[in-house]
């Protein structure tokens, strides 16, 4: 038995969001996504598994909604990301990133400034 689940977030900015998937994909953990312009709204496809990311009008935030447990995992997976990528995108102009790994879905940055 499986159980449709809506996972509320704080995630506002499309574009973190939409280059975390785009990363997942890169790295195969899910296999296709494809964005609704007019819908705000975001299917993700992961070996049939589908899951929606689409934006609540009420607090201008993207939810994740679908089958509990892949739900709850692509959507962990994509806090993750989009933390990293607005990380990424906002350091200051005398830091760069030394080194980037990934072990066992933790991500570590050592920046240079």
């Amino acid at each position: 038995m499986s159980f449709y689940c809506v996972i509320k977030t704080e995630l506002s900015r499309k574009k973190y969001v939409i280059a975390a998937l785009a990363e997942m994909q890169r790295k195969g953990e899910i296999t296709n996504y494809s964005v609704s312009q007019t819908k705000d709204k975001i299917e993700v496809d992961r070996d049939g598994e589908v899951v929606t990311v689409s934006r609540t009008k009420e607090a201008a935030n993207y939810e994740i909604g679908g089958i509990s447990r892949p739900a709850r995992e692509i959507s962990d997976r994509i806090k993750q990301l989009y933390a990293y990528e607005s990380i990424k995108d906002n350091l200051p102009l005398d830091f760069e990133i030394s080194k980037e790994t990934e072990e066992a879905g933790e991500i570590h940055i050592t920046l240079k400034g």
